[in-house]
């Protein structure tokens, strides 16, 4: 389970208007999402979700802009203090990609602008 795009922009507080979910990952309690924050493609941020009990996402932490260029390697990786670990980076293409996260081979999916996350289910 993941937060939907639209809990995403909520809960990150952007404007629905221009904010832009560019991808999310979740495992039921915890979430990873890029956000083009203003619509443009110019500030991409990485953010961190939790759910509450009562079901409802909050964001954890945001990080500044995420460069935006295709990239053979991630961009980021992020460990919590739960053992969580999450990744996120760019590809040319759409589609399945294989990318070395914490010294093993992971997959995940690229949106059709290339944008992937990858968060320990």
């Amino acid at each position: 389970m993941k937060p939907t795009a639209a809990e995403v922009i909520t809960a990150g507080g952007w404007s629905p208007r221009y904010a832009r979910v560019l991808v999310v990952e979740g495992n039921g309690t915890r979430a990873l999402a890029l956000v083009d924050t203003n619509g443009d493609g110019r500030e991409i941020n990485e953010n961190r979700y939790w759910r509450e009990e009562s079901g409802s996402w909050h964001s954890g932490s945001s990080s500044g802009s995420v460069p935006s260029r295709p990239a053979t390697h991630p961009f980021g990786f992020w460990r919590d203090e739960q053992g969580v670990v999450s990744a996120y980076g760019r590809t040319a293409t759409a589609g399945p990609v294989t990318v070395e996260v914490d010294d093993r081979l992971i997959e995940a999916v690229a949106t059709e602008g290339g944008w992937w996350v990858w968060l320990r289910p």
